[in-house]
């Protein structure tokens, strides 16, 4: 390749990345909370939900036998567990649709762990419900956790400032760990069991040394990578049975050529949270700008985003599609799909709570 060839090459990848860098150079950020809809809808006579361990092994001896020889630490699967209870507790905490009251029972279940044990009888559903005048009981039925870890030898051949060649070893250590949970949710008025599921997640963590020992060293605690994939997993069932609100970043352009002040006087009031008086000014770009169709996509993408911010989906989806059909804005086409996806979220939790407001 000549050398001409390898600066138009240059240039043909350099110059769209950074083009790329200025536009985020441009862009502020807010942040807004949003209600995530479930996966299931809940019968509406259940209010208050509580939330128990089932998952303690019955054969703790052999439990803790398989944890010494798979080099867990003893205790470990029931702290967490009880993070898993916090996760689902957390999770719980930020849903209007029901309150939750984390009971602190722990039963026990699955021989090994692993597997789903029997139903509770209803009639222990029903008394815990009595005990915390609770309309649902949420359980952890069966609880297992897995390590692995793995290493990989890395020869480097090196050259020394006299020319010499030397190799420098390295070791990289891989850490797999992997959390098992059974869930079911009772429900006693209707002696149903309303959801039976089971969550099988992991983690991966990775780190180097210069010796195989040296590398599993730095890896993290097993211990609270366990607990970090269960509270995980407890976040992730509480968004499965109940809408919970989520906080998600939206940007919004703070530049535009020819309308510099205004930009940055309405970037001020956004980042103020006065949303009204930023959407005033970039109206007013969008009707002043003439033939600078740029300025006046980015304005009316900024629209957009206020009117989402301040709950206004249909407004919103108004200003993106005319930031985009209009003015060509490109960040207005995916802004799109992400309104009326939220359309729909809106449209399911309406079905999940209907009559009330969120």
């Amino acid at each position: 390749m000549s050398k001409n060839d390898l600066l138009r090459l240059y240039f043909r990848v350099s110059i769209p990345v950074f083009a790329t860098m200025l536009c985020m150079g441009c862009m502020r950020s807010t942040t807004l909370s949003v209600l995530q809809p479930a996966q299931m809808k809940i019968p509406e006579h259940i209010a208050k939900v509580a939330v128990i361990d089932r998952s303690k092994p019955s054969n703790g001896w052999l439990n803790t036998l398989e944890g010494l020889f798979s080099g867990e630490a003893i205790g470990q699967d029931r702290r967490s567990r009880q993070e898993a209870v916090a996760g689902l507790n957390d999770a719980l905490t930020r849903t209007p649709r029901f309150t939750v009251v984390s009971t602190g029972i722990e039963l026990e279940g699955s021989q090994a762990g692993v597997n789903l044990p029997p139903a509770l009888e209803w009639s222990r559903i029903e008394q815990i419900c009595g005990d915390y005048s609770a309309d649902a009981v949420a359980a952890i039925e069966s609880f297992d956790s897995d390590n692995s870890i793995s290493t990989r030898r890395n020869d480097d051949r090196k050259k020394d400032k006299n020319g010499n060649y030397y190799t420098v070893t390295t070791y990289d250590a891989r850490q797999r760990t992997g959390v098992r949970i059974g869930w079911r949710l009772y429900d006693p008025k209707t002696r149903t069991i309303l959801d039976e599921y089971v969550t099988d997640d992991y983690l991966e963590r990775t780190a180097s040394g210069k010796t195989e020992q040296a590398s599993k060293s730095n890896l993290p605690s097993q211990v609270s990578v366990t607990r970090d994939v269960a509270f995980n997993v407890g976040i992730e069932y509480g968004s499965r049975i109940a809408p919970v609100y989520v906080n998600i970043n939206r940007q919004y352009y703070g530049k535009a050529k020819g309308f510099e002040s205004q930009m940055e006087k309405a970037a001020r009031f956004a980042q103020g949270q006065d949303w009204d008086r930023a959407a005033d000014l970039w109206k007013t770009i969008v009707e002043r700008s003439g033939e600078n169709h740029k300025a006046a996509g980015r304005a009316a993408y900024n629209m957009a985003v206020a009117a989402e911010v301040k709950g206004n989906l249909d407004i919103a989806l108004d200003w993106a599609q005319k930031a985009w059909n209009d003015y060509g804005n490109k960040k207005a086409r995916n802004y799109i799909n992400i309104l009326k996806q939220r359309q729909n979220d809106a449209a399911r939790i309406e079905y999940q709570m209907p009559g009330k407001r969120v």
